[in-house]
């Protein structure tokens, strides 16, 4: 077995999934130093330590982004390692620089060189700039599996979320415009328009109850008491749907590949089920948490040579002279991404991203 090269070993030490040592340790630096920006960002806002210490912030400021910009470069150049779909060289990076998470890494560095290169002067506008920093905090999601768990619920429950965001949206447009028609001519100035009422639903749907507005007609008074009762459990809906989407999610453990981000149910490798390959079919090699292989065979192509019935083990003949190796079901998978016969439990249909 010939040692990663360093493209490989670029890949292992940024990916988050991969706990040898020299990973675990680039990737505790990059939390702390995104956690040391976010606490700078807010104490620049403090105009007594900005001014004292303006220096020392500018130089952790271009040091950190010094480090974000090879951390960004190293991950794009190593994206082949993923496989496909990220193979080409060119094409392939340019998918994954445009993956999500990716696209935040981008956006939390770039306004640094934009005011490196002589970007707008507008102190205002700087300043904007400079809270685009926060983005880093959502770097963070890719070193958390309890972070990427809400990304999982959210999708899990996506449906449901959607109608009732949506039912929450048509009551906050119609309990304003009761209002406006309701309030507008003893209180034009509270009341100025829908558009303007919208601010009294928002807080009074969602049960804030600021009290800067309140409505002062008997209608108006009656409008308010059933949208205040409406808001309750409309507004509470989404939380519960969420809270559902957890539940449901924790019920059975599905893990992911951590390059090409396919999904993994180990609830099934308990029970002894999993995709069924047939000798002569194609396969890659996709290292899992509970794999005893070495991750150099990660992505690695391969012929289904021997198999026993009833067995979870498979002898694969690999592509380019490599030899053979002996992997489980859960190790494998169509080069293709067809159906192997893998079928995960009831109503998850997420999709994982490393």
């Amino acid at each position: 077995m010939q040692p990663p090269t360093l493209r490989a070993r670029t890949r292992q030490l940024l990916d988050p999934a991969h706990l040898d040592r020299g990973g675990t340790v680039v990737n505790w630096f990059i939390m702390c130093l995104i956690v040391v920006n976010v606490l700078a960002v807010m104490f620049e806002t403090v105009d007594s330590l900005q001014a004292a210490y303006a220096t020392e912030f500018y130089v952790l400021e271009a040091v950190s982004v010094a480090l974000f910009t090879v951390e960004y470069l190293a991950r794009v150049w190593s994206a082949v390692e993923a496989g496909e779909p990220y193979d080409r060289p060119i094409v392939g990076r340019l998918r994954f620089a445009t993956r999500p998470l990716l696209v935040f890494d981008l956006v939390a560095i770039l306004p640094f060189y934009v005011t490196l290169l002589g970007g707008p002067t507008d102190l205002r506008f700087l300043r904007a700039l400079r809270l685009i920093r926060f983005l880093r905090l959502f770097r963070l999601v890719r070193y958390s599996e309890s972070m990427q768990a809400f990304g999982r619920a959210f999708h899990l429950k996506r449906g449901e979320l959607t109608v009732a965001m949506t039912g929450n949206l048509i009551l906050l447009v119609v309990a304003s415009s009761l209002m406006y028609f309701a309030e507008q001519g003893a209180q034009p100035e509270a009341f100025p328009s829908i558009p303007g009422t919208m601010w009294w639903g928002i807080v009074t749907l969602t049960t804030v109850g600021y009290g800067d507005v309140t409505p002062v007609t008997p209608l108006g008074q009656l409008i308010g008491s059933a949208v205040a009762i409406l808001g309750i459990g409309l507004f509470a809906l989404p939380a519960s749907i969420m809270a559902s989407g957890f539940i449901e999610g924790s019920s059975y453990e599905t893990g992911f590949c951590p390059d090409c981000g396919h999904e993994v149910d180990w609830a099934s490798d308990i029970d002894g089920g999993g995709p069924v390959y047939e000798t002569g079919d194609r396969v890659r090699i996709d290292i899992t948490r509970e794999s005893v292989l070495d991750y150099g065979y990660h992505g690695v192509h391969g012929t289904i040579a021997v198999h026993e019935d009833g067995s979870d083990e498979y002898l694969v003949e690999l592509e380019g002279s490599r030899g053979e190796v002996v992997a489980a079901w859960r190790d494998l998978r169509s080069p293709l991404g067809g159906d192997t016969g893998h079928e995960t439990p009831e109503g998850n249909d997420s999709a994982g991203e490393d």
